[in-house]
Order: C-alpha cells, then structure tokens, then sequence
C-alpha cells in the first residue's frame, strides 16, 4: 500500500458523509456461521495451515450484530476459512477473535457482505505480490527479478520507494506474461524485450502478448536472432520500421487475429501472424524463397495445433 494517493481525487477530508456506527473488536463463539455463506473448502483450509498457524497473518473474522430484541442471532460475514483454522490451531478455545459490525435487519446484513466480500475489497495485483516477493528475498522471485534486469524490463507495484523491481529505468511488463516468456529461454526473451524497446523506444509498458509471441519466434526459428543470419537484420529492420507505425496493442491484436485466434494460444497465435506477414515481403539481404525456407510455417503451425 502506497502512503499517498496516486491521482487526483474531488473528496475534501472533514466532508464526508458517516453512515452507520464504529465497529467494535471483540469475540464471539467458534461456531458462529453465516447465512448464505461462501463454501468453505477443505483444501483451501489445509493448504492455508501447510506450514502451521501463524498470527502474523491473522485478521478478525466479521460478524453481524443485530439488534436487542430482533430475535436474530449474530452472523458471521467474512472469514469462514479463518474460523475453521482457528478450531484446528486450537481446538480448546470457545472464542474467536472478531470485529462486530452493527446492522438492523437480514437486508443490511447481505448488503454488507457483499460489500465485504466484493465491491469495498481491492485484492493484491500479482505485481504487487510480486514485488513484495521480491522484497522478503524469496528465493524464485530474486532469481526472476534477475532475469527482469537482463531483459531490460521492470515490474511496478507501487510509486513508493522500492516499489518497483527489476531494471527499473526500463518499460513496465505484467509479471505473470513476463513469466511465460521466460518459456521460451530468457535469451530469447530477452530479444523479444530489446525489439519493443527498439521499436516503441517512449512506450511505459511492454505488452506481454507481443513479448510472449516474439520469444516464440526467436526459440522456433534461431536465424531470426543469428548475428550471422541476413534473415535476422532484415527482420529487425523490417519489424521497426513497419511496426512503429502503429500502437503496440494494436500490433498484438491484428496480429494474433491473422493467426488465427485460437483460444488459450493467444501468444503463439500473434507469433504466427508477424512470420506469416515477413514471409510474404520482399527482404532486401535475402530471396523469398531462401527466408521461407528457413523460416517454414510447419513449426509454428504444429505449436498451435499441437
């Protein structure tokens, strides 16, 4: 969590409307349920436990109280999977840490949980994660941090110091399409990094489909990134000419679009459609046909369609 606002905001602070009163920390039973609760899920508990319990990451559950005479009993809101590791940590205690919420009817009480539990909760952005990852010294997230700064590349999480990993002079990429890439060798993903850097040299963003599709390219087809290969710098000339005329998310969409679309082969699909479009042009270092047959369309096919 950042410690200032990013962007502008029209709300004054001592205007605003309070609705409702303070909630209150307390306890309540370890059996309080819910009603029309979320499944709990066995695995989810277990998997949360693997490593034993641990209050550091503990929050109070959310109850429902209502009011003196309602006949209503309290009711949980949120955290059901707490309460049930809770009962396994310790299978003696008869309450349950909690912050009690004050409602006056079953039309609030689900009214807030959907609050709660959806439109009020903005869940941790995998950069975020990631970062934070990074910060503890996880083990795999260093290493991919790593291989962030060999491809030139960052990973934003937050306008914070530190918040962001990587090379961090270098355009933005979503780390779970970075992950991806990496596929694909980081040497060849690395290419694919320095041909959009190249080719959009003021862009804040690498787009990871284009990234992804790329790193294909240079793994199937090793003339691409040969410094021996004529292939290889009339690609590179003719994908940073051609293409810094237009956006790269609209080079990523037109492409995987010409390579078909196929569904769950979004980046091989955008591969496709950039070697498909190169074989057809007249290469000033080399003849068609010599590119075509060194760059046969069967590998890429039978990626897709494998």
């Amino acid at each position: 969590m950042s410690i200032q606002l990013k962007g502008k905001t029209s709300l004054t602070a001592g205007d605003l409307a309070i609705h409702n009163v303070q909630p209150t920390y307390g306890s309540v039973s370890v059996d309080i349920h819910g009603h029309v609760n979320r499944d709990t899920k066995s695995k989810l508990v277990a998997k949360y436990l693997k490593n034993g319990w641990n209050w550091n990451l503990f929050s109070p559950i959310a109850v429902a109280e209502f009011p003196i005479g309602s006949g209503i009993e309290a009711k949980l809101l949120d955290g059901d999977h707490r309460r049930h590791m809770y009962k396994l940590a310790f299978p003696t205690k008869k309450q349950i840490p909690a912050m009690i919420y004050q409602v006056k009817d079953m039309e609030e009480y689900h009214k807030l949980f959907t609050q709660l539990n959806l439109y009020n909760r903005t869940s941790a952005s995998q950069e975020e994660v990631f970062v934070h990852d990074v910060k503890s010294l996880r083990k795999d997230a260093v290493t991919m941090s790593q291989q962030l700064i060999k491809c030139g590349l960052c990973v934003y999480g937050s306008q914070d110091a530190g918040g962001v990993v990587g090379f961090t002079a270098g355009p933005r990429v979503k780390i779970g399409g970075f992950r991806r890439a990496l596929r694909q060798g980081v040497q060849n993903t690395k290419y694919a990094a320095s041909l959009i850097k190249n080719t959009w040299p003021e862009d804040e963003e690498v787009k990871v489909e284009l990234l992804e599709g790329l790193a294909i390219l240079f793994n199937l087809y090793p003339l691409l990134s040969s410094p021996r290969s004529k292939i290889s710098s009339d690609f590179e000339q003719w994908f940073t000419t051609r293409q810094a005329l237009y956006e790269q998310r609209v080079v990523a969409t037109d492409y995987k679009s010409a390579g078909g679309a196929v569904v769950n082969k979004a980046a091989a699909c955008v591969a496709r459609g950039i070697i498909t479009d190169f074989r057809k042009v007249n290469s000033p270092n080399v003849s068609r046909s010599s590119k075509n047959n060194g760059l046969p369309l069967a590998k890429i096919n039978d990626l897709i369609e494998a």
